[in-house]
């Protein structure tokens, strides 16, 4: 902060980029293979029935450079910290999804479970579930909508 104020930026401008830096409050999937926030987007493309590439893209503001190099470089410091293999994202949700890969080899009936923020999901005025971000419910409408899709049911 103390940087960008060097720089001649207001405190509404220091703000901004600082919030940006850490993203803020929304996680959008698009079914059946992005994802993103504020911070980041991601790319899931199957290479075969048991294996994904990821593609994972930190996502920083553009503008001159000593305005928004000390910002990128702690937007990427964030990313090493929640993303790197030994972040505190990646080895949970790394896990979660070998989990789901093998649960999906069992019977077909048997649930996955993306249960987080269930109590608090409610619909939206589209009809749409909607929950708090860090909830699974567009894990839940994607899983679903795979289901429907590869079923022959």
């Amino acid at each position: 902060m103390e940087q960008l104020k060097e720089e001649g930026l207001d405190d509404a401008a220091v703000r901004k980029l600082v919030r940006a830096m850490h993203g803020t409050g929304f996680n959008l999937n698009l079914f059946p293979n992005v994802s993103m926030s504020n911070s980041f987007l991601r790319v899931l493309r199957p290479v075969s029935v048991n294996e994904t590439l990821i593609e994972h893209v930190a996502l920083g503001p553009a503008g001159p450079a000593e305005v928004v190099d000390p910002v990128n470089r702690e937007r990427l410091r964030i990313h090493e910290h929640f993303q790197g293999p030994f972040g505190f994202g990646t080895p949970d949700d790394a896990e979660g999804w070998d989990r789901v890969q093998r649960g999906a080899q069992a019977a077909s009936e048997m649930p996955i479970m993306v249960n987080r923020g269930l109590g608090r999901e409610k619909s939206s005025p589209e009809g749409w579930p909607t929950s708090h971000v860090t909830d699974e419910t567009g894990m839940r409408a994607a899983y679903g909508k795979w289901k429907e899709m590869m079923s022959d049911d």
